[in-house]
């Protein structure tokens, strides 16, 4: 009798301690398929935002020029899609000042510069990280006043901003040999202190959980050494940090002071982590299915449900409830509660969008604007200043917002350009005129003003595919500038819908079309092409 009860009591408290395996999950609480099939395989970085659940749509894990922003109402249960990101994929949003960031995650204009666009949930602004050389904003993260950029070109920085992401300092570079690659790809605050999970593969030794100071980040004491943090998550006064060796992930936790291992089996692949305020949840993909598992506390952890044949790759929590995003043999998928399918509620109370201009606005003298654009003319006249320094000299000319800048621009745009090549991202050879035109394009959509030429959108896509997905033709960087502009006359728009489903064109350039007609007619079809093509005619009275 003694032994029965003595190991009734050890089983009760093995599950007090650590709890089952699998907890038993009612079926009205089971997550349920809410949209199958978005056109890119992944669904990730959710976040909740005036009322609906965002996430990105995108593809992962390989060099691809996709990056979607969607948008889910967790009462009525739809989705829409909002806006197209000029990017390879979207880092980690953050939500500062009631406004929502996200951040452009290798931009492709690539002209050295972090990007990343703001949104009111209706409006949208287009902003840079003028300090410093960067190609990647992996995430951003808001503390009071204060807006954080961890950012990278081949070295990790961290960049800061006082006013909503109009000027930035850079305030931190991590110490990297010469053709080694480190980044800074999460952001987390716990008692207004900053952290950063760093990446950097060629460091054997060493915490890669870095601390704010005050002054610099230093890798964080007692934290384990690893190869990566590339996840972190605030719940209930802990830090919570995915950790990676080389082949398997862990969760460590700190509350500032202490730290220790948290407990719990996830298997070797954790694709997110997202708070709720009486859960934490980890998304994970062993073998090739997903499961989503749940602790109260960060001691004791249950998996609350298997997806049989869908590799998650997000977790997000909204209002309590917890949805995951995955890939199924379909394409991107959304899971979460079944919807209230009540009238539910639109956006209401605005907040106001800033970066209502860029850094250092300002109309300048007309002496000085007349020597800007003649000291440029005289650049894209000489070869040799294709090779290195070109990009320095559109950066003020794009954050400087004057009309007659822009309109200088457009004609600058039409040539002539010097017959020569230079080569870019590897063994890649692109004309002077491509490079040009791809720099220029970029200065006008930032500056606000000028037009695009259309031949520009329609020009025929011949570029070979790269490994880097890098390219310098027009049509993409034609169609977002387009788009910056405003340019939304009946010709424009024409082009554009024209190029949807034109025959030898990358899947990803019929998404920056796309993403083109949406910011110009407010229309919301996504990927549908019939229905994009069904209401210009109506428009067009055919």
């Amino acid at each position: 009798m003694r032994r029965v009860l003595a190991k009734t009591v050890a089983l009760v408290a093995a599950l007090v301690l650590f709890g089952p395996q699998d907890r038993a999950v009612n079926a009205s609480d089971r997550l349920v398929l809410l949209k199958d099939g978005f056109h890119w395989p992944h669904v990730s970085e959710m976040i909740e935002y005036g009322g609906r659940l965002w996430f990105v749509n995108s593809k992962k894990y390989v060099n691809h020029n996709s990056a979607d922003i969607w948008s889910y109402d967790p009462v009525k249960g739809d989705t829409r899609y909002e806006r197209h990101l000029f990017s390879q994929d979207a880092g980690s949003p953050v939500v500062h000042r009631g406004l929502l960031y996200w951040p452009l995650e290798d931009s492709r204009f690539s002209v050295g510069r972090g990007e990343f666009m703001v949104t009111n949930g209706l409006e949208w602004k287009w902003g840079l990280l003028p300090a410093g050389r960067a190609f990647h904003v992996h995430a951003m993260a808001s503390s009071g006043d204060a807006l954080y950029a961890a950012a990278s070109a081949w070295t990790a920085k961290l960049q800061s901003s006082a006013d909503g992401g109009t000027a930035w300092t850079e305030l931190y570079e991590h110490p990297t040999p010469s053709r080694r690659v480190s980044r800074i790809t999460s952001l987390a605050v716990l008692n207004g202190t900053l952290y950063g999970g760093l990446a950097a593969s060629h460091e054997r030794t060493g915490a890669k959980l870095l601390q704010w100071n005050g002054t610099t980040f230093v890798p964080f004491r007692r934290w384990p050494d690893r190869r990566a943090v590339p996840r972190l998550q605030i719940f209930k006064g802990w830090l919570y940090g995915v950790n990676i060796a080389d082949d398997d992930g862990t969760v460590w936790r700190t509350s500032g002071s202490i730290v220790e291992k948290a407990t719990g089996i996830f298997g070797t692949s954790i694709r997110g982590m997202a708070a709720g305020d009486d859960s934490l949840w980890v998304a994970v993909s062993n073998r090739g299915d997903g499961e989503l598992w749940r602790s109260p506390d960060g001691e004791r952890w249950s998996r609350y449900q298997r997806f049989p044949g869908v590799t998650l790759h997000g977790v997000g929590v909204f209002d309590g409830q917890v949805f995951v995003g995955g890939r199924t043999k379909n394409g991107g998928a959304l899971y979460g509660p079944r919807p209230i399918t009540e009238t539910g509620s639109d956006l209401m109370d605005l907040p106001p969008l800033s970066l209502a201009r860029l850094p250092d606005g300002g109309t300048a003298s007309d002496t000085d604007t007349a020597a800007a654009l003649e000291r440029l003319r005289r650049d894209l006249a000489d070869p040799q200043q294709y090779v290195s320094g070109l990009r320095e000299r559109f950066l003020p000319l794009a954050r400087s917002r004057d009309p007659v800048i822009g309109k200088a621009l457009s004609d600058i745009l039409r040539g002539p350009f010097p017959d020569a090549s230079t080569t870019m991202f590897g063994s890649q050879r692109v004309s002077a005129a491509k490079i040009a035109r791809w720099f220029i394009l970029w200065a006008m959509a930032h500056n606000g003003h000028g037009r695009v030429p259309l031949e520009l959108i329609s020009a025929p896509w011949e570029a070979p595919q790269n490994d880097a997905e890098k390219y310098f033709d027009s049509p993409p960087a034609a169609a977002w500038a387009a788009a910056e502009l405003g340019q939304k006359d009946d010709k424009t728009l024409a082009t554009l819908i024209a190029r949807l489903d034109r025959v030898g064109d990358p899947d990803w350039l019929k998404g920056d079309m796309i993403g083109a007609l949406t910011v110009l007619t407010g229309q919301k079809f996504a990927y549908d092409i019939a229905a994009w093509k069904e209401w210009w005619a109506a428009r067009a009275g055919r």
